[in-house]
């Protein structure tokens, strides 16, 4: 399983030198990416809205918001530097004058870059791109400047490999389809866990968010559902008023249904995040084993893209 082997050697990836060039802007940053490559876009945003100093947008669509102008920094992510989304981006930054960085493995976006003499970062090849995130993470947040950013590798360096607490969670939620909620920067992280579900294990999962599901789907859970589970991505460092809304929703919402509370572990806050997406893949890898798929080929995905081409 070429995704376990990524998988395990995550921390591993993170080690791996990327030489960056950090970027100079005192504008707004765009960070366009689909998929495997875009989580990196989501989980800087997340990170900024609590932290500050910038202000950071994830873009996962064709070309670029209507607001953007020719003072905001484009940085176009994709892992293979084919995906049509975030080459549209990359045109659309160029046609309005914006400065644009790139990360990729080489493609049609690298070309971009070449010819309008862009920077470009090329990153190791040979991984699936939902398996290659520390490898599109770790040059985004150098290119960006998060403060700092040594201390926090350093501490992700040793985030341990949680194999056991993975495998007994899998078995838990297996046949089940998981409700996935979380809060501030664990934002990024619930959609990670709900995207590497669904492609390494072939199921469905759900998002959404405390306090907003509080005004709404909290009600769906009136009649609980068997087939549904409740996982919690919580942050160690949450605020009171987050924490006493995680709580009483367990008392009011979810007091008849089986619950699976996870806590990030680590002092600096791209630690935390990075030990609950670790947990999140290896959950994945295990429901994958246990729906006895092969985690690694997402052959609808190449169907789809293959009927995009004909049309």
């Amino acid at each position: 399983m070429d995704i376990e082997i990524d998988t395990l050697n995550f921390i591993n990836m993170f080690k791996k030198d990327n030489p960056v060039a950090p970027i100079d802007s005192e504008g707004r940053i765009i960070i366009s990416g689909m998929g495997g490559s875009g989580i990196s876009g989501m989980i800087v945003s997340n990170l900024y809205e609590v932290e500050g100093g910038k202000q950071v947008v994830s873009w996962n669509n064709y070309g670029l918001p209507n607001w953007i102008n020719s003072k905001d920094y484009v940085i176009c992510i994709s892992y293979s530097g084919n995906t049509a989304e975030t080459i549209s981006a990359a045109e659309k930054a160029i046609e309005i004058g914006c400065e644009i960085d790139i990360i990729t493995t080489g493609g049609k976006l690298k070309e971009i870059g070449v010819k309008n003499k862009k920077d470009i970062t090329l990153i190791e090849m040979n991984h699936q791109p939902r398996a290659a995130l520390p490898l599109l993470l770790k040059p985004l947040l150098y290119k960006i400047g998060f403060p700092n950013l040594d201390k926090q590798m350093k501490e992700i360096s040793r985030i341990e490999i949680p194999q056991k607490k993975a495998k007994m969670i899998a078995k838990t939620i297996e046949g089940k389809i998981p409700c996935i909620y979380s809060n501030g920067i664990m934002r990024g992280v619930a959609y990670r866990w709900r995207c590497q579900i669904e492609e390494n294990a072939k199921q469905l999962a759900f998002t959404h968010e405390i306090p907003e599901m509080n005004h709404n789907e909290i009600v769906g859970w009136t009649l609980p559902n068997n087939q549904m589970s409740v996982i919690l991505i919580r942050d160690n460092n949450e605020e009171a008023q987050i924490k006493n809304r995680f709580e009483t929703t367990k008392n009011v919402a979810w007091n008849k249904v089986e619950i699976i509370e996870c806590i990030a572990e680590g002092k600096t806050p791209l630690a935390r995040i990075m030990s609950m997406i670790i947990l999140g893949d290896l959950i994945s890898i295990e429901l994958a084993k246990l729906n006895n798929v092969d985690p690694t080929p997402v052959e609808v995905i190449e169907s789809l893209k293959k009927e995009l081409g004909r049309n």
